[in-house]
């Protein structure tokens, strides 16, 4: 076993109590609470504890593991100054991968994984975590009795049996509640009697972070030491052999792309279909063969020999790829053009950006052994997506949906007020004085509402900057007066 695995386990005073106080923080920040300012502190605490923990166990925080923190904090902070929900969703996902992504960093005694492994390790931890949930009360149950802290070993042992106990029973009731209707009710009368108050969803709530932090710090450290690899691949000849097939259909489809797409129409498209559906009809599809392209690459440098031939044809694969990575491009323009921007269609031209910039890390691998393809994946898809998370793209789906609509009408109106966040408010609100043949004040009040509801909150946890500032502007305006 890994002896910082160990390490920990025995130290359960130290790492147990800095998941009690992880534990205690989240908890403070997300108790009957939305996202604001309590995403940035949380993201900030997750990181100070894993500074911590790597001091006292005398682990080297590298170059890159402060960059995957610095761009957890990155976007804890863009949850700060965006209301779209759609981008604080994003950018959390993003912090809770790039903190996997540093743990397995800080506890991986082999330095040099391959581009497989790091997935692998990235997938498994979550998993891993989920089996390593007992270690907190094992080690709990250890530490009380080492330290005599509960002297008395039979109410030792009641404490730990009603820890287990809660989390099964309630599973049970669930489960029995939905079976008998009776039953239900009077378990709803019971907990209805019992949890009046919030102080055991307080007690809950703790218990799971803490659950959550310790569980972690177990399963990083876990059977992390490096495995021996198979370097035995199969022959060349079959990954020439299917690369070249393939090579033959992608050139079929590409002079097409050039002929039909991008020419302008030098070959007539069929009659049902206009520019703009045929770019719609099939581009989830061409997105979806050019991320199968970088898998299939990957795979054929794994699997099979090197061999130049190989080389060669993955390398007219790519040109292909970026043809077709082009093509969706120009597709999705040319939809945008016809049917508006939104934030769904920013975001497929942000994965097309990223789709191409990481084929051109893959073909780099191809060629250089030692190019470091995983961290540079983990650099360009993070950098591409906080400053897309920073550049709010509602404000251009705003300014660029007004620009293309010469007269407004009520559900235009309502796309601007409902659909996107107030990150628009700069050119939504001063809008919204126009006159209108439709009663449009109704749509105002909402508009104003919604912001003064949480602009006004005495909750510092929930703080918004883009609320503020839409809130502030629209007092600016008479229209909100």
């Amino acid at each position: 076993m890994n002896k910082i695995h160990t390490k920990i386990r025995q130290n359960f005073g130290l790492f147990g109590g800095l998941s009690i106080i992880f534990g205690i923080i989240a908890t403070m920040l997300f108790y009957k609470t939305g996202i604001g300012l309590n995403s940035f502190l949380f993201t900030a605490t997750m990181i100070l504890i894993l500074v911590i923990i790597s001091k006292k166990l005398k682990i080297t925080v590298t170059k890159g593991t402060y960059l995957c923190f610095l761009g957890a904090i990155l976007l804890g902070l863009s949850n700060v100054l965006t209301s779209n929900e759609y981008l604080q969703f994003l950018n959390s996902i993003g912090i809770l991968l790039l903190l996997d992504y540093s743990l397995n960093r800080l506890f991986s005694t082999k330095k040099s994984l391959s581009f497989i492994e790091n997935l692998k390790k990235i997938f498994k931890l979550p998993f891993k975590a989920l089996s390593s949930i007992g270690m907190l009360f094992v080690d709990g149950n250890r530490f009380i009795k080492d330290k005599k802290l509960i002297k008395n070993e039979r109410l030792r042992n009641i404490f730990i049996g009603c820890l287990i106990a809660i989390p099964l029973m309630l599973i049970i009731i669930a489960l029995l509640s939905s079976a008998d209707i009776v039953f239900a009710r009077l378990t709803l009368s019971l907990f209805e009697w019992l949890l009046y108050r919030d102080f055991y969803l307080i007690i809950l709530m703790i218990l799971l972070a803490t659950l959550f932090c310790y569980s972690l710090l177990c399963a990083a450290s876990k059977d992390n030491e490096a495995s021996p690899e198979d370097k035995t691949k199969a022959n060349s000849t079959i990954g020439i052999t299917v690369s070249t097939l393939l090579l033959f259909v992608y050139l079929l489809f590409c002079g097409i792309q050039i002929l039909y797409l991008f020419s302008g129409g030098l070959f007539s498209l069929p009659a049902e279909y206009t520019y703009a559906e045929y770019a719609r009809a099939g581009f989830f599809e061409l997105l979806t063969v050019t991320c199968l392209n970088i898998v299939f690459i990957l795979a054929c440098e794994n699997i099979f020999n090197e061999n130049k031939w190989l080389n060669a044809i993955m390398t007219a694969i790519t040109g292909c790829t970026y043809i077709m990575i082009a093509s969706a491009t120009y597709r999705m323009c040319l939809y945008i053009g016809a049917y508006q921007l939104t934030f769904l269609r920013l975001l497929v031209l942000l994965f097309l950006l990223i789709d191409a910039l990481l084929l051109l890390g893959v073909i780099i691998s191809i060629y250089k052994k030692k190019f470091p393809l995983f961290e540079y994946s983990v650099v360009v898809i993070s950098l591409c997506y906080i400053l897309f998370s920073y550049s709010k793209p509602d404000y251009y789906i705003a300014r660029c949906f007004i620009a293309n609509v010469q007269e407004l009408q009520e559900e235009d109106l309502e796309f601007l007020t409902r659909q996107l966040s107030y990150d628009a408010a700069p050119v939504v609100a001063p809008l919204l004085e126009g006159p209108y043949e439709y009663n449009s004040q109704s749509i105002i009040g909402r508009y104003y509402k919604k912001a003064a509801d949480k602009s006004y909150s005495w909750d510092i946890r929930e703080y918004n900057n883009s609320n503020q500032r839409a809130i502030k502007l629209m007092k600016q305006h008479s229209s909100f007066n």
